[in-house]
């Protein structure tokens, strides 16, 4: 299993902003610096286990939500859609869902 570091860095920046942190508010629940904790988020560096597991308990992520990274190998299109999924807020899954589920509609009545 491959861990991409700039997918944690956006899911940790999208759970951050939606429950109204700022990075250094965030950083200071889990005492590292601020800078460190922008590090993580641009992808640049992955977090040690004990902040993971910080960041997981302070944002309420299940911490096996990270390490279901990667769909299958040598398949772009999937990697490039699953890529843009972890990066979206619960409002823009539920429009992804329902535009998947109508064309798969559309496609048993052709």
């Amino acid at each position: 299993m491959k861990l991409d570091k700039e997918i944690i860095g956006k899911k940790i920046r999208q759970k951050r902003v939606e429950k109204g942190l700022s990075q250094e508010q965030l950083s200071e629940k889990i005492d590292i610096s601020p800078r460190h904790m922008c590090t993580i988020e641009n992808g640049n560096s992955f977090p040690s286990i004990e902040t993971f597991i910080k960041i997981s308990e302070i944002l309420d992520i299940d911490i096996n939500e990270f390490f279901n990274l990667t769909p299958q190998k040598n398949d772009t299109l999937r990697n490039d859609i699953y890529n843009l999924i972890q990066t979206s807020s619960k409002h823009e899954l539920y429009i992804i869902k329902d535009i998947i589920a109508a064309i798969q509609k559309n496609r048993k009545l052709i």
